[in-house]
């Protein structure tokens, strides 16, 4: 029983969480023995301890899912340093499978002033330029989004403020927001994280609209 109450403490003193659970569990196996070999056997600790061992055996295997390296492509590992560095690399790698990749020609409109967006695009190569009432206010690069605005304002009825127009051929990943709405459906910190990226994005791109403007 000492050794099993060490065990515990040593949980204790430990910060990571994955650590602290199979500490936890090899305590309890150690305080079994004790438990069932009283003269009349604790069947309610037994219990008990069987129960607590089970719950953290499955938060134990979670948690070393969960810190198994992420499979990025070079393509994914490049826009997700660019773009989506504040959400975990397992949320970005389930994100990146979900969009829709592509390669946009030359003078496409990706935006178009006064249209309805319903797209979530970042560039992942390529230049655009963006245009508000026929001048070039802007241009946009790897890693920088399109229809930030729109999906912030989801539900309102909102329409493009600029026109996104390829530069050059560009390769994109898109997403429909029906489709990010369903994923926010079972993980709401990434709707979170998303949007705060978005925010930063759009504080970025009205600072450099303005200077051109000045």
């Amino acid at each position: 029983m000492s050794v099993a109450n060490v065990v515990y403490l040593f949980s204790y003193s430990v910060r990571d969480i994955l650590w602290l659970r199979i500490l936890t569990v090899a305590g309890a196996t150690l305080l079994m023995p004790y438990y069932y070999f009283q003269a009349a056997p604790l069947w309610a600790p037994i219990g008990w301890n069987i129960v607590f061992i089970a719950i953290n055996i499955f938060w134990i295997t979670k948690l070393a899912l969960d810190r198994r390296p992420v499979p990025f492509t070079d393509e994914e590992r490049r826009i997700y340093q660019l773009a989506f560095r504040n959400i975990r690399e397992r949320e970005a790698f389930r994100l990146f499978r979900t969009g829709t990749w592509s390669v946009v020609p030359t003078g496409t409109k990706l935006l178009s002033q006064g249209d309805a967006v319903e797209h979530l695009t970042v560039i992942v190569d390529g230049q655009v330029d963006v245009e508000m009432d026929g001048n070039v206010v802007d241009s946009l690069g790897k890693g920088r989004f399109l229809g930030g605005a729109a999906f912030l304002n989801r539900g309102k009825d909102y329409t493009a403020p600029v026109t996104v127009t390829a530069r050059e051929e560009n390769r994109v990943i898109a997403w429909r927001f029906a489709e990010l709405e369903a994923l926010f459906e079972k993980d709401l910190p990434l709707e979170v994280d998303i949007e705060a990226s978005l925010g930063l994005e759009l504080s970025r791109f009205l600072q450099t609209a303005r200077a051109r403007l000045v």
